[in-house]
């Protein structure tokens, strides 16, 4: 009769049902020993149980495919040692032989399955984590600026030079304008010698250089009208 080893402290992560279930879907699976002594059975069962752990399953799920891998290495092993005993049988080692292949090719399969739900586990884990650090620290660094004193002012910056501040002065060329447009009056002394250049400028007779200088000017503005009505008149002969 086989026995169920229940140890105090199962090496296998798991809750306690978990864990009779896993047990006792080993001891199903797995081949019987040699001899049938309560000995034997035990020693099998620890065996497996070990083999099991050492697969770290922490679910249901990778509990029951370590289970099968460690059953199917199981079965291989037990039909190596029947080819042994009958290695004087060619059609039975034969047979013996696909059986072992067979059994050892699902041990493998089961123990890739296990390994592929391990992996995608563990990275669920570590983007879980990462998010937990994350939302962690951005805590923390709320409740520092929450408990932070407040900062002191900024110190204002420097005025700015007046000749910045301040607009320019369109003084200067205002007055230049008004200049332009309106000059400044002539003095008699400035009349006189303006007067005096026209006059040697131009044929004059001495009697016009020696008249008022008013008359002077209206006699000047003919002589000017004069001067520019000759080219026309060249022009119309």
């Amino acid at each position: 009769m086989e026995t169920q080893p229940r140890p105090s402290n199962p090496p296998i992560d798991l809750p306690a049902q978990s864990y009779r279930h896993l047990v006792h879907t080993l001891i199903t699976l797995l081949p019987p020993p040699p001899d049938s002594t309560p000995e034997s059975l035990q020693t099998r069962n620890q065996a497996a149980i070990a083999r099991v752990a050492a697969l770290a399953p922490v679910n249901d799920s990778e509990a029951d495919l370590a289970a099968q891998c460690i059953a199917a290495r199981a079965q291989a092993e037990d039909v190596m040692r029947l080819i042994r005993v009958h290695a004087g049988d060619i059609k039975l080692v034969l047979r013996l032989n696909a059986q072992y292949a067979a059994m050892v090719r699902a041990s493998l399969a089961a123990l890739s399955h296990l390994r592929r739900e391990q992996q995608q586990r563990q990275k669920q884990q570590a983007t879980q984590t990462t998010a937990n650090a994350g939302e962690s620290l951005r805590q923390t660094e709320a409740d520092t600026m929450l408990d932070a004193p407040p900062a002191a002012p900024k110190a204002q910056a420097p005025a700015q030079s007046a000749s910045k501040s301040e607009p320019k002065s369109h003084t200067p060329r205002i007055e230049t304008i008004a200049r332009r447009l309106c000059p400044e009056p002539a003095t008699l002394a400035s009349l006189n010698a303006t007067i005096d250049a026209a006059l040697r400028a131009t044929n004059v007779s001495p009697a016009m250089k020696t008249r008022k200088p008013a008359a002077a000017l209206r006699d000047l503005h003919t002589l000017v009208m004069a001067a520019k009505t000759q080219p026309l008149a060249r022009l119309a002969r």
